[in-house]
């Protein structure tokens, strides 16, 4: 269908094209739709931290320090690559993210989402792997041995534990990995970007400045 077709045989708008949508995708991509994503897990290792009496547990404590700050990274870039964004094309009335931030958004996030996938891992242990059905807690076979096992001497019902170790496994052993590492193009992507509008000259003027040094 016609409307759902923005790009016709104007080859010389095509460079504009891909890089707009880009450096637009790769923002979202880094620094908002993973932050998220990154809510979600860190919200679910501290609940298991907690159902599980783990609260005084100091390397948890500081795998969760840790996953939050990848996220508020994240964030960061995120704000940034919109905050220094400018309109394109002048007039238009539309703003378009910072090329280089918007890039290293999504260059940064790749590396950061792998990371909080390990930690929230590690937190939720090997049941995040190995967690039987739901349906077992209302098997009359098992019923009873689900709940006294994965309740962990928990207050929370078993219930609530096996739910939230299920959205680990959601997030830590399924397809978000992959999918963040290539969703708005592989890092590779993101570099042959950032050599193409990285400038170095202010960083060799300061240098130059500093030293004295005179072509």
């Amino acid at each position: 269908p016609w409307e759902r077709v923005f790009h016709c045989g104007e080859y010389q708008y095509s460079v504009k094209l891909v890089t707009r949508f880009a450096k637009t995708h790769r923002m979202t991509c880094g620094g908002t739709c993973k932050v998220g994503f990154m809510n979600q897990i860190i919200g679910a290792a501290k609940l298991i931290q907690e159902y599980k009496g783990l609260n005084k547990a100091t390397h948890i404590n500081e795998q969760l320090m840790e996953m939050v700050a990848l996220r508020e990274t994240s964030r960061a870039c995120g704000l940034a690559a919109a905050y220094n964004g400018a309109e394109e094309p002048l007039g238009s009335g539309v703003y378009l993210p910072d090329e280089l931030m918007g890039n290293v958004s999504k260059l940064n996030v790749a590396n950061a989402f792998w990371r909080i996938m390990a930690l929230a891992g590690d937190i939720g242990g090997g049941l995040v792997v190995t967690l039987p059905s739901l349906k077992e807690l209302k098997n009359p076979e098992t019923k009873d041995y689900v709940k006294e096992y994965l309740g962990f001497g928990s207050d929370a019902p078993a219930e609530n534990i096996m739910k939230v170790t299920k959205l680990l496994q959601n997030w830590t052993a399924g397809l978000h990995g992959v999918g963040t590492w290539h969703g708005a193009g592989p890092i590779m992507a993101q570099k042959i970007m950032l050599q193409r509008v990285i400038d170095y000259e202010h960083d060799k003027w300061i240098v130059k400045r500093t030293l004295n040094i005179k072509d």
